[in-house]
């Protein structure tokens, strides 16, 4: 199986656990204490002193080890939330104490138990996310050449984060197939809270109108982020275009993110 093969597997179906220590141990991945799911998103390789740009699930389950490790081991000094004033009440705020990091919380939109990273979602996540994601690129504008780092999170960084992510990749220019690997890779990231999430919403993977559409909401489809791209670019011009018809951003800011982040000129 290649690695886009493995990562197809259903949610209800457990993973591989040799090849789930193997990879979570690895680049991208980190271990944070008390966290799922942290990864640096994949840029390109550059000789400047740029700051991680990481993704996660929920940060609410940090433990003080775990603190420090995002603050000062990996020089995280921003953490955007865009998770729903709903969630965070229901699921439990960011913590607020981590020195030296700023929590923003700028909801990208509230996702429902049956929405999957279909175009259509990624396009409303996108149209009601404008001040979230402009709030991340003003950061990768202003502050990430500086050596600061952010983490970008949801619930359970899959498809808010993912949609983060798809457009600072696509932005500076990292192949399809890339950010299509870094979208599916949370089917291994959120693997360790697979069968909490399957009993948490069993009512709804059970229920034969919904089903489907549940397991789809659960997974990460490579087929789903390739949807997705092909919109952003038929329908926004890519991420350069999206920042510059939807976020604000002039053409100099698109370069400075692009030069910040690649070492090279949009």
């Amino acid at each position: 199986m290649t690695d886009l093969a493995i990562l197809e597997t259903s949610v209800v179906e457990s993973m591989d656990p040799a090849f789930v220590k193997k990879t979570l141990s690895e680049l991208p991945f980190y271990q944070i204490q008390g966290m799922l799911n942290v990864r640096a998103i994949p840029l390109p390789p550059t000789a400047g002193k740029r700051g991680l740009v990481l993704r996660s699930a929920e940060t609410n389950h940090i433990t003080p080890l775990g603190k420090t490790q995002l603050s000062q081991q990996l020089g995280v000094t921003k953490m955007f939330d865009l998770r729903s004033d709903k969630e965070r009440a229901k699921f439990g705020p960011d913590p607020l104490d981590i020195p030296g990091v700023e929590i923003v919380c700028v909801p990208a939109m509230s996702a429902s138990e049956t929405d999957d990273l279909k175009a259509t979602f990624a396009r409303e996540v996108m149209e009601n996310g404008v001040s979230a994601y402009k709030a991340i690129f003003e950061f990768l504008r202003d502050e990430v050449a500086d050596g600061k780092g952010c983490l970008i999170h949801c619930t359970g960084g899959k498809d808010r984060t993912g949609v983060a992510a798809m457009l600072i990749l696509d932005l500076v220019g990292v192949p399809d197939e890339e950010i299509i690997k870094d979208y599916a890779l949370t089917r291994v990231g959120g693997e360790p809270m697979r069968e909490m999430m399957v009993k948490r919403y069993a009512h709804l993977l059970l229920d034969p109108e919904v089903g489907e559409a549940a397991i789809n909401a659960l997974s990460c489809k490579p087929s789903a982020m390739r949807a997705s791209l092909k919109m952003l670019r038929e329908e926004y011009g890519g991420a350069a275009g999206y920042l510059k018809g939807r976020l604000g951003f002039s053409a100099e800011d698109v370069a400075k993110i692009v030069e910040n982040l690649s070492a090279k000129d949009a």
